[in-house]
């Protein structure tokens, strides 16, 4: 099931739902034997095999499959850029395909590559450039931190035409000086000072 441009550069509900489910490879709800690895992008949930074919798969539900690689899930970076746009994250080989890590590397007491020579922006993991995220999460992290930043620009930007409409300036702007003008915010406590009375 292709998607539409405007998904591949958002961060659609399946892919931010996923990192709120199980993991990968954990064992499957149905307390088989079989590893969970599959990943149906319409249910939102990570399956193992038999529930893939029984309950997904025959009702032609889009399946990611996450495959295992130095004991971490990965997705086959062609399988993920069909339906969203996997570009700047560090790619690896596996059975010489490219894959993509799907969770964070860095964390705590990880460090990343000696040979790395640029930072993942969202964990700090040393990687290869011209990488910018050493996984799917980081890198969904850092695009939905870039939306909710845009949406907070766009509602102050709002709030200042308001301003600006209602004839009042925007509280950035440069005030006029009068000459003499008092820049006291509250009035004097008695209008005229009396000296005390010990002088």
């Amino acid at each position: 099931m292709e998607c539409s441009e405007d998904e591949k550069t958002s961060v659609p509900m399946w892919l931010e739902r996923m990192f709120a489910a199980s993991k990968f490879y954990d064992s499957c709800e149905d307390n088989c034997s079989k590893p969970a690895k599959y990943y149906c992008r319409a249910c939102m949930v990570i399956v193992c095999e038999d529930r893939m074919e029984q309950h997904h798969k025959s009702q032609g539900h889009s399946i990611l499959t996450a495959y295992k690689s130095s004991g971490v899930a990965a997705f086959r970076k062609e399988d993920l850029e069909q339906v969203w746009d996997a570009s700047g994250i560090q790619q690896y080989t596996i059975n010489r395909r490219p894959i993509v890590y799907v969770n964070q590397k860095g964390g705590v007491h990880r460090s990343g590559s000696p040979i790395g020579d640029v930072k993942c922006e969202t964990c700090q993991y040393k990687i290869l450039a011209p990488s910018n995220f050493c996984s799917v999460e980081c890198k969904v992290k850092a695009v939905l931190e870039k939306i909710e930043e845009k949406k907070a620009e766009a509602l102050n930007q709002a709030k200042r035409k308001l301003e600006m409409t209602d004839g009042e300036r925007p509280s950035d702007a440069p005030k006029q000086i009068v000459p003499g003008q008092s820049f006291r915010k509250r009035p004097r406590k008695q209008s005229t000072p009396r000296r005390s009375p010990l002088f």
